[in-house]
């Protein structure tokens, strides 16, 4: 280095000294561009001019560079060890002076590091020196931090303490120690700050929201210990944004969390006990289960709790509603019974969304409680007793709201009864039913069907169970639509064989409808089998291999009587019809009459005549309650009603569809074994080689759609496509199996 640029050095030196003593207001006015630049050129002027005394070893000039590196740390080093006896009576005093230090130090340690500016550029980053800021501050570190850091440590801690209490206290000086104890190097600062300030600041935290936590928990009921523990959080997060990195923020409040939120105190009182959470689920206070939800989803066991007390909720609750419409002594209103399980489960579904952010934890819960729910069942009343499981019940209530008067909200009830299917796990039961319900709307309407409702029904379940499930729906309305498109009574009117009264075939497709739809052999009055016999000729000519039969019994037709208090339109089944038409012959009938001119049995009459009995269309010889082949019956000709056309009440076996499903229950038990023996065949085709517990498991997801199928039945299903040979075991695994079809 140059004699001049020494000397320039020196200057500089100490004119840094100068400043070193001047006051803050004095710094600002005498530390002008000007003096800046001085002092950034004569570093710059030394560490590039060139020498003739630069040796091989020194060919980059960092001999130079060296000299500087070192009077940067002397400059400042010079400075502190004035400083270095710093001490007071009074740990504040102390505090305080160390702080006003530390902060006279960073404007230093900023003048000199840009005086030294061009040593970052190019010495310290090829030699791979300590930057010019780690070394400003471990010069700090070693002169003054450490000989005061316990006082610094300990008055930091308490003033925290006294904010907390509610006190006010001097923030910067709690933001500037902060940050002198965390900006020491990365080596020392679990040395000096983790250990020193950090630790110790958690324990005392701790140790104060535990205190906190116990005195509340004893004093204050669920929600006004909830208000604490959340104000108490607010300001501990507040607190820790104000003075804490992320990273410490993070550790603190997961401390905070934990005493808060996880402690035997709180979870007693605000998750185990009858009037904390559970109460406000059960009072659907929308505020506080919001409160609940912010605050306790913090901690991932809190949240877990959480959850497993709304899906016990949603089961408990839903079980009182299914026992209030048990109908042991009295007849179950079914519509009812399902209005206050969709109620309820519109009730959550409105909960997850407005007061636990839809959380997915939440969501799962939910799910499974309305499935723990939905699978339920209730008691018929009449008849032999027998469990109705929901998914019955919530078919019967889509045809209740289907063939009602609801208008508007016609619409609104059935969304909400397919959403619930969602949370039927057997969905084929719901469908078997469905089925059966709309052949009874096509075949017996109570009022015109509403083609448009029926098919946007079936899509939104197709939506639901799969595009497959709907597949006999749709099938009944295809028929529906061929047959109103087929002109009967013009095709008639063609062959000249027109009928004097409204005539209409509907031509069922065999395996599409239920099955309880058959062929039967009666003979009907010969003005109807006249058409019939026309129609059948017509349907059958040019074709080959169709049969048609006739299921009288499933018909239905409107006649027009004449009483003495007036004229009457009579809906009724096709039976019931050629009963009372028969009274035009004859003026009384009895059983073994409709046997022989219907060639039907008893068993088949009994249903016909029972109705028209009870509404007194027909009356008896005697006032018996059963009914014998040679009792006498008359038209009751003082019949009267207030409405112009009357509504004949079905068979029984055939209104009350929920007392007679038992044989339904058993032909979906049946129906699930070919399901699950087609499904696994498909898995193992495409799979080749599974084991065991894959094949269990893929199997039971693919049919979840339908049903939940049981364990035990796949593997019974197993066994039998082994000893089908459709596959077989793995030789020297047994629990791998093997496609061999």
């Amino acid at each position: 280095m140059l004699e001049e640029d020494k000397e320039a050095i020196r200057r500089m030196k100490a004119d840094f000294e100068a400043i070193a003593e001047l006051t803050e207001s004095e710094f600002k006015l005498n530390t002008g561009f000007a003096r800046r630049m001085n002092h950034y050129s004569a570093v710059y002027t030394a560490a590039t001019r060139t020498t003739n005394m630069r040796s091989f070893s020194d060919a980059f000039g960092y001999y130079v560079d060296e000299l500087l590196y070192t009077d940067f740390q002397e400059m400042l080093t010079r400075y502190l060890l004035k400083y270095r006896d710093l001490q007071d009576s009074s740990q504040m005093r102390l505090f305080g002076k160390i702080l006003k230090l530390w902060n006279h130090y960073k404007v230093l340690m900023k003048w000199n590091m840009r005086a030294f500016a061009y040593l970052s550029r190019f010495y310290i980053v090829n030699c791979s020196k300590p930057s010019l800021q780690q070394v400003a501050l471990n010069i700090f570190l070693e002169q003054i931090l450490k000989k005061n850091v316990h006082v610094i440590s300990r008055v930091t801690q308490d003033l925290l303490c006294l904010e907390r209490n509610g006190e006010s206290v001097n923030r910067d000086q709690i933001r500037g120690a902060i940050e002198l104890m965390s900006s020491v190097s990365v080596e020392k600062k679990d040395e000096i700050y983790t250990e020193q300030f950090l630790r110790p600041y958690m324990a005392l935290t701790k140790s104060h929201y535990e205190g906190l936590v116990t005195e509340w928990s004893k004093s204050f009921a669920p929600s006004e210990l909830l208000r604490q523990i959340e104000q108490a959080h607010n300001e501990e997060k507040a607190r820790c944004m104000c003075y804490f990195s992320p990273d410490d923020r993070k550790i603190i409040m997961t401390h905070v969390e934990e005493v808060l939120l996880e402690s035997p105190a709180t979870v007693e009182k605000l998750l185990k006990s009858d009037d904390g959470f559970v109460a406000a689920l059960r009072g659907r206070d929308e505020a506080l289960l919001e409160k609940y939800y912010n605050l306790l989803s913090c901690r991932t066991n809190c949240l877990a709790y959480l959850s497993n007390l709304m899906r016990d909720e949603i089961i408990a609750e839903g079980k009182e509603r299914l026992l209030q419409h048990d109908s042991q002594k009295k007849e179950m209103d079914f519509r009812s019974c399902v209005g206050d399980m969709l109620q309820l489960q519109d009730d959550f579904m409105q909960l997850l969304a407005r007061c636990f952010n839809s959380n997915a934890i939440m969501m799962k819960s939910m799910r499974e409680g309305l499935e723990k729910v939905f699978g339920g069942s209730v008691h018929a009343s009449r008849g032999p007793q027998r469990s109705v499981p929901f998914s019955e019940l919530l078919a019967y209530y889509v045809d209740a709201v289907l063939q009602g008067n609801e208008g508007s909200t016609v619409e609104e009830n059935l969304e909400k009864a397919v959403a619930a299917l969602a949370y039927v796990t057997d969905r084929d039961t719901f469908l078997a039913h469905s089925r059966e319900l709309l052949a009874q709307r096509i075949l017996f309407p109570r009022k015109k069907m509403d083609e448009a409702t029926e098919r946007s029904l079936i899509q939104r379940i197709s939506q639901r169970c799969g595009v497959s499930s709907t597949s006999y729906l749709e099938g009944m309305l295809h028929d529906v639509d061929i047959a109103e498109g087929f002109g009967v009574t013009e095709k008639l009117e063609a062959v000249g064989k027109a009928p004097n009264f409204a005539f209409s075939v509907l031509v069922l497709k065999k395996g599409i409808w239920p099955p309880r739809i058959q062929g039967e052999c009666f003979v009907p009055p010969r003005v109807i089998q006249e058409k019939l016999s026309a129609f059948q000729k017509i349907y059958l000519e040019g074709t080959t291999g169709r049969v048609l039969t006739w299921s009288y019994s499933n018909s239905s037709g409107d006649v027009c009587a004449v009483f003495k208090k007036g004229v009457k339109i009579l809906s009724m089944t096709g039976i019931q019809c050629w009963v009372v038409l028969a009274f035009n012959e004859l003026n009384e009938l009895t059983p073994n009459d409709m046997m022989s001119l219907f060639g039907m049995s008893l068993e088949d009459a009994k249903p016909a005549l029972l109705p028209l009995l009870k509404c007194s269309i027909l009356r008896g010889e005697s006032d018996a309650t059963t009914i014998q082949p040679q009792a006498k019956f008359f038209i009751n000709e003082d019949f009267s009603s207030k409405w112009k056309k009357v509504r004949v009440p079905m068979p029984t076996c055939r209104r009350d569809g929920l007392l007679h499903g038992e044989e339904i229950a058993k032909k979906i038990e049946e129906d699930r074994r070919p399901a699950i023996d087609a499904c696994l065949v498909r898995i193992m085709k495409s799979r080749r080689v599974l084991s065991h517990s894959s094949l269990v498991e893929e199997c039971h997801q693919k049919l979840s759609q339908l049903f939940s199928a049981d364990q035990k039945l796949i593997k019974q299903r197993i066994e039998e496509l082994i000893r089908k040979e459709y596959i077989e075991r793995d030789h020297k695994n047994p629990s791998v199996y093997q496609y061999t079809a």
